[in-house]
């Protein structure tokens, strides 16, 4: 096991060493996180690894509420690896949370699209960001559109619902738009995981339904039957 507080040269597996330091940082143990991160950005050369290391100090910075110091890592992350779409997701959401840089936010997640076009988990999220970015700026009809595009091929390509992100699905319900597609949204999702035989989600997903189903009833009705919407 890596030990922040050893003084020899630590093993340089930039893997090994971030998993660490997200376990030290569940253990909220922040300070021995970022010397061994530090510690072992300074002993490397590769661009990789180093942007990797900035990648989980803009975690720990964000899981400390330190957001201009998270975004400086992440800043950092992506351009040493600027065609990594997770970086751009994750910069993207924090502009959207925390700097009201919606076009920004827009521009990164296009980005997404344009690198990674066939990969629906990424189009999925880059999609809901690109929605809840719109939600922020008012623009209905753009969030719902994001929405929609959101589920691809009903999820088809997903490895699990875990990946399904609700975030723009309760933002749109928030301020009252779009509930058919919600709707819609959540029966695919609940018809992946039933494919997928995931009976947590499963049982979550059915709860969100009936909860929905009676705070949204009119939704119900502006859509064709449930199976046809899922077929």
């Amino acid at each position: 096991m890596i030990d922040p507080n050893k003084k020899e040269p630590l093993p340089v597996n930039p893997s090994e060493v971030c998993y660490r330091a997200i376990e030290l940082m569940g253990a909220k143990q922040f300070a021995d996180a970022e010397k061994l991160l530090a510690g072992n950005m300074s002993r490397t050369d590769d661009d990789a690894a180093i942007a990797l290391y900035h990648s989980v100090l803009g975690v720990l910075f964000k899981m400390q509420g330190e957001w201009k110091t998270a975004w400086k890592h992440y800043e950092r992350a992506e351009k040493l690896l600027p065609k990594d779409p997770a970086l751009e997701i994750i910069s993207a959401r924090l502009l959207i949370d925390q700097f009201a840089e919606y076009g920004q936010a827009i521009k990164k997640a296009k980005k997404v699209l344009e690198l990674i076009p066939g990969n629906p988990v990424f189009v999925h999220q880059a999609q809901t960001t690109m929605g809840l970015a719109y939600v922020k700026k008012g623009e209905r009809k753009k969030a719902i559109e994001c929405l929609e595009a959101s589920w691809g091929e009903d999820f088809r390509g997903f490895v699990s619902a875990k990946n399904i992100d609700f975030e723009l699905v309760e933002a749109l319900l928030k301020r009252g738009w779009g509930a058919p597609s919600c709707r819609a949204f959540l029966l695919k999702a609940k018809a992946f995981a039933e494919a997928a035989g995931e009976e947590s989600y499963i049982n979550l997903l059915e709860r969100m339904m009936d909860s929905f189903d009676t705070e949204f009833p009119a939704a119900k009705s502006a859509l064709p039957s449930d199976e046809e919407v899922t077929r």
